[in-house]
């Protein structure tokens, strides 16, 4: 009989693109509510109102999305639900505006850009006019005259011209404005017959109506075109020049709400996972299988997107819950977070704001429970034979650094027998605390989970100490 370590030198993230027994111990399997980005194990930190009041309730209707009107004057928060638009100030939500048609399906795209000299909220919704919000009041965007009366889902910002998408009656086309400039703006969509190189218009994407856009999003020096089941790219900085090509023809689709840009790199969930075009090439991410089996069965027709520094959030439905997603883009680790809902996400002075189910904007990473609800977390290790499936592993205990403001368990699964040992660490990480164990098998794993809420934190990584020997011995 011989004596082996396990051992764990740091935590990692998320990895389900294997077999268990293949993926380094560093990553887990199956993990909830935990927080890695130091490389050690924590309870992640939860939530906190980010203002006082509740968004008011409208019947049934969810918080169909948040935004924040930012000008030289100030930022003030805004709300859409159940065919309102809600705007914040003096510690009250106010009933801004009333959209006289309502789409069972409540996807609303956002825009903070300027019209002249003003700043403004442009809202395009798919059944009304795009709505302008600039600071005071709200008004319709666009006019019959310059072609740009239409109802429309999307709306992006490229080569200083507003694009839209999402015409019901045209679902191909791509309309863009008029470039600013004179008596110009991004209000006229219509032709110039004076100086054709600034004049609005549309294109049509693709040739049939089965194939739909479905989202826009801008960089630098293209719009990349998002469609039911293709991708397509727009590049050129006039209508003389502007040339359309085919990316991808046969993608999932993607919702307008689960974009984002991060160093001019587009991001997107589909069902394929979280995917990223680098201005050559629409694709997933190397890394996407690390959370397949998340991925599996989930929704992302109604998925929320958004980067706060170098984190990357978003949400997909899964068994009827909603489960934050969170991807480190430096790191390049996942992390799950759940117990809670997530309406929407959005990015304000550097953190993110989560619309939940009580209808409150609340601030992720403060706080130690989800505004009063406790906090479940656990870490999965891999189910592992140690690549030597007729040994016998006699577990024998855990040596752990730390510290905690309530208990841990620890679960070892040795076989199919399990056994839990509850602790609290010492008060000192500089101490290592120990956690005997007696069972066996020939294969194992280490579960560690918090104790109503309490929160927790694992430093050095983690050792298992064991006995092996063959069946023989």
């Amino acid at each position: 009989m011989a004596s082996f370590t396990y051992r764990i030198e740091s935590f990692q993230g998320l990895d389900q693109s294997r077999g268990e027994s293949l993926i380094s111990p560093s990553f887990s399997p199956d993990a909830m509510n935990m927080d890695t980005s130091e490389g050690e194990l924590e309870v992640t930190r939860g939530y906190v109102k980010h203002l006082p009041a509740a968004v008011p309730a409208v019947g049934t209707s969810k918080i169909n999305r948040i935004c924040f009107f930012r000008s030289a004057s100030g930022v003030i928060p805004m709300a859409i639900t159940g065919g309102f638009v809600y705007t914040y100030s003096d510690g009250a939500w106010t009933r801004a505006y009333t959209y006289p048609l309502v789409l069972e399906k409540r996807h609303y795209s956002v825009l903070m850009t300027r019209i002249g000299t003003t700043d403004v909220m442009l809202i395009a919704d798919g059944a009304n006019r795009i709505l302008k919000f600039d600071g005071t009041s709200f008004s319709l965007f666009g006019s019959e005259e310059g072609c740009s009366d239409i109802a429309v889902s999307y709306i992006a910002m490229y080569r200083s011209r507003l694009f839209a998408a999402g015409d019901y009656s045209n679902p191909n086309r791509l309309y863009y404005s008029k470039l600013p400039g004179g008596s110009r703006s991004i209000e006229d969509w219509g032709p110039d017959q004076d100086s054709p190189s600034v004049e609005g218009g549309h294109i049509e994407i693709g040739t049939t109506s089965g194939d739909p856009i479905t989202a826009i999003c801008a960089m630098s020096n293209q719009l990349l075109i998002f469609k039911q089941s293709s991708i397509y790219r727009l590049i050129g900085d006039r209508p003389g020049n502007f040339t359309v090509e085919l990316i991808a023809s046969d993608s999932p689709p993607v919702a307008d709400t689960a974009t984002a840009v991060w160093r001019d790199l587009i991001y997107y969930v589909s069902d394929g996972g979280l995917g990223c075009f680098n201005g050559v090439d629409a694709a997933p991410m190397p890394d996407a299988r690390r959370i397949k089996r998340i991925m599996e069965g989930a929704d992302t027709g109604d998925s929320r997107m958004a980067i706060v520094g170098d984190r990357l959030f978003f949400t997909v439905k899964k068994n009827g819950e909603t489960r934050l997603l969170e991807y480190d883009l430096t790191r390049r680790t996942y992390m799950q977070y759940g117990g809670f809902e997530a309406c929407d996400l959005a990015a304000d002075g550097g953190s993110l704001i989560i619309a939940n189910s009580a209808r409150y904007l609340e601030r992720w990473g403060e706080g130690d429970d989800f505004d009063g609800v406790p906090i479940a977390a656990y870490w999965n290790t891999p189910l592992t034979d140690l690549g030597d499936k007729s040994v016998i592993k006699s577990l024998r205990g855990i040596c752990l650094r730390g510290e905690s403001g309530g208990g841990l368990t620890v679960e070892a699964s040795a076989g199919t027998v399990s056994e839990s040992r509850s602790l609290l660490l010492p008060e000192s990480p500089s101490e290592v605390a120990e956690v005997p164990l007696s069972n066996e098998g020939r294969t194992f794993r280490i579960g560690i989970s918090n104790d109503s809420g309490s929160r927790f934190r694992l430093v050095g990584g983690l050792e298992l100490s064991m006995s092996v020997r063959k069946r023989t011995e």
